[in-house]
Parts: C-alpha cells; sequence; structure tokens
C-alpha cells in the first residue's frame, strides 16, 4: 500500500530561522556599541565598562549558540562577525577601519542569513 506524502508547513521553521537571526544581528549590535561607549569614555569607570561588557558578551554569545547548534546557514558568518566584536574588546581606543569592517561582516552575514531564508522549501 503506498502512503500519500503529506505537505509540510515549513513557515514556522522559516519564523524560526528569521527570529534567530535577528535576535543575533540585535545582540551584536549592542555588543558593539559598548565598545563605541567605552571608547568615547561614556562609562564613568572600570567596573561600570566591564559589567556592560560581560552582558553584551554573554547575550551575543547565547545568540550565536542558537546558530551554531543547529549547524545550518550563516555559521561562518555570524563566526566571523563576533571575532572582529571581540577584537574590539582588546582595543582601548577606537582603531581605524574598525567600523567599516564590523559593518563589511555584519552585511555578509545578513546576505548569508537572506540566502538561507529564501532556500527555505
Amino acid at each position: 500500500m503506498e502512503v500519500p506524502e503529506v505537505a509540510q508547513d515549513w513557515t514556522p521553521i522559516y519564523l524560526a530561522h528569521r527570529k534567530t537571526y535577528a535576535a543575533f544581528l540585535t545582540a551584536t549590535d549592542a555588543e558593539a556599541r559598548v565598545c563605541w561607549h567605552r571608547w568615547r569614555g561614556d562609562y564613568t569607570d572600570k567596573e561600570w565598562a566591564l559589567t556592560e561588557t560581560d552582558a553584551a558578551y554573554t547575550r551575543t554569545q547565547s545568540e550565536f549558540n542558537m546558530i551554531d547548534l543547529e549547524g545550518l546557514g550563516p555559521i561562518e558568518e555570524a563566526r566571523a562577525l563576533i571575532t572582529c566584536i571581540r577584537s574590539m574588546h582588546t582595543e582601548d581606543t577606537e582603531p581605524d577601519g574598525v567600523w567599516e569592517r564590523y559593518t563589511q561582516l555584519r552585511t555578509a552575514f545578513v546576505e548569508a542569513a537572506r540566502q538561507h531564508l529564501a532556500d527555505h522549501p
């Protein structure tokens, strides 16, 4: 007896991926802003800067873990973006070209995420 093929609604999976990618972008943008505020001298003491950095770092890592765990989609682009941000934390002053590099890597992630979303059935 032949089993009929059942149609699969991939909409929930598509929406979950889109939400994961958007949350990751939001987290990376927030972590990068922590560096920007630190370079501007907006944190009045080292403890405050450390607290903000730790919170942003933890959130970004958590959002990346969702992408990494799945093993599909823009993993390499996400990893490159994180590497860029983490290198920002090692600098005491704003490096020349850092925002251009960040923007390039962010754009590469967005393009890869869009492609992964477009490939959904």
